[in-house]
């Protein structure tokens, strides 16, 4: 009797315990290198075997229309056919290791093993996906694809494509799978269901052609975290199409061209990385009026970091070195916000264009050694505040005939502080191909720059000018209780060209050099 209580109180134990951990949600671990998903299995355990009935190697796997259907005598495919991982959160999980042998036809592998899988038996080899490709194609929606990183596994040489909502993560402890492109392909397509979502943890991305960018959103939400992308050579490291959606969250870019394009996209920018070797190449923009149709278009000359063109959303803590613009932006219909960006050596910081009904936002930013801290192109709707901008070989900031608020900033260092000058006379010369861009006439209302710092320009502190093509243009405008530091011959604000005078009150004007840094 006391075995039989014995007995049923360890059953009703067990099942306790496996009830407990039957909820994934239990023991979920936090977020951390290499990935969520990833995390949600042991990384230092062994990879799992797994049932070898499915992708044999160099063997045949369903295709995506395949799984779960009929075939052809009336049989389903079973639910647990083909090489899966335990599920995760209720979504089934697939193996990629793509140093896994293949077959070479007779049954033989390259190690000279026998593949003993054509009679069902297991000949004691890891059975996986030897493609991303492959198991993304099988993989059914919403399931998560652990890719072996090079070290326990190799770099996988391919391009993938993406047509539903999956997790891409690495699975191990000992780096990031890596990916790369073959010459003149893209790392990876994706073009999933707007709605959908394809979540990029962990993984590096490889690129060396110019012919297309790294990785391609065309449709849907990619959301790419933890993660690096090395693009040296490509397009655009990344490039999201219209109808997007871009979240970009603790990565790294480093390229010697142009980092990430999104257009009539929402973005969502969170500590980047942007590292960019060279100003070569040509980022070519359909910049339109401001319907961002596409009309008229643009080419920059040089590589661009960050272009965002008739976006909304937000960039925030954002870190982009070298480009010759670290950031363009136009606004969608919501605005777009720009949050903590830090420039370093640009040749011209932030390029502000006209966009739709929104406005671009920059606040709290820092432009280091730029020819140009900031541009604000006629039209762009626009407020700066809080920003320091230091050491510009030209201007601090830039503003023709814009509707823009220019608020409690720092500008030290520069030919000229703050450049007020006619709508008419944009593009300046450094951007000869913005010419087709239609001018978007101010409202009447101008810039308005108060509650600024502006110390050590070598011209002027504030320069107002409505010169262009030999006539003098109306500027419209305030400048209020702004606080000017110059040292002579400089001058505090020079608007001898300038036939009707911008409002000009309460600014304090001194002739001395200002202490930087403090």
């Amino acid at each position: 009797m006391m075995k039989r209580l014995l007995a049923l109180a360890l059953l009703a134990a067990s099942l306790m315990a496996s009830s407990a951990s039957a909820d994934p949600y239990d023991q979920l671990p936090a977020y951390g290198y290499p990935s969520e998903a990833a995390q949600q299995l042991n990384p230092y355990d062994a990879v799992p075997e797994v049932d070898p009935r499915w992708c044999r190697f160099g063997g045949y796997c369903p295709r995506p229309w395949d799984y779960r259907d009929e075939h052809r005598d009336g049989r389903r495919w079973e639910h647990d056919e083909g090489p899966r991982l335990p599920g995760m959160l209720g979504h089934e999980t697939l193996l990629v290791d793509c140093g896994r042998h293949q077959d070479h036809g007779d049954g033989e592998h390259h190690d000279g093993h026998r593949n003993d899988h054509h009679d069902g038996r297991h000949d004691g080899h890891r059975n996986v996906f030897t493609s991303i490709d492959e198991a993304a194609e099988f993989a059914p929606p919403n399931a998560t694809i652990l890719i072996i990183p090079p070290g326990e596994g190799m770099t996988c040489i391919e391009s993938v494509h993406i047509h539903k909502p999956l997790t891409l993560a690495t699975y191990g402890g000992s780096g990031k799978a890596v990916i790369q492109a073959p010459q003149g392909e893209p790392c990876l397509t994706a073009h999933i269901p707007l709605g959908d979502s394809l979540i990029i943890d962990g993984i590096k991305f490889i690129a060396r052609s110019r012919e297309a960018p790294c990785v391609a959103v065309e449709a849907g939400h990619v959301t790419l975290r933890n993660a690096q992308v090395d693009s040296r050579g490509a397009d655009w490291a990344f490039d999201v199409h219209e109808s997007g959606e871009l979240t970009l969250e603790q990565s790294r870019i480093e390229t010697d061209f142009s980092g990430v394009h999104a257009r009539r996209a929402t973005v969502e920018i969170k500590n980047l990385d942007i590292d960019i070797a060279g100003r070569n190449g040509a980022a070519v923009l359909n910049l339109g009026r401001t319907d961002c149709l596409d009309r008229d278009g643009g080419t920059i000359h040089g590589s661009v970091g960050l272009a965002l063109e008739c976006s909304e959303g937000s960039v925030e803590s954002t870190n982009i070195i070298g480009a010759s613009i670290g950031v363009l932006a136009s606004s969608g219909t919501r605005g777009l916000r720009l949050t903590d960006i830090k420039l370093t050596k640009p040749d011209t910081g932030i390029l502000l264009l006209p966009g739709q009904l929104g406005m671009v936002t920059v606040e709290r930013s820092n432009i280091i050694k730029a020819r140009d801290g900031i541009i604000v192109a006629p039209g762009a709707e626009s407020q700066i505040t809080g920003t320091v901008i230091s050491d510009s070989r030209d201007t601090g900031i830039t503003t023709f005939g814009a509707g823009a608020l220019i608020s409690s900033n720092k500008i030290v260092g520069a030919e000229d502080g703050i450049r007020m000058l006619a709508s008419q006379a944009f593009p300046p010369p450094m951007f000869p191909d913005f010419a087709a861009t239609p001018i978007i006439d101010s409202d009447g209302g101008g810039p308005v720059v108060e509650n600024n710092l502006v110390a050590n320009a070598h011209h002027a502190a504030v320069r107002i000018d409505g010169r262009f093509g030999g006539e003098q243009h109306r500027l419209h405008g305030k400048l209020m209780g702004n606080t000017l530091y110059v040292e002579r011959p400089g001058e505090c604000i020079d608007d001898t060209y300038n036939d009707d005078p911008v409002r000009v009150r309460a600014n304090t004007c001194n002739r001395d050099r200002f202490p930087w840094p403090f």
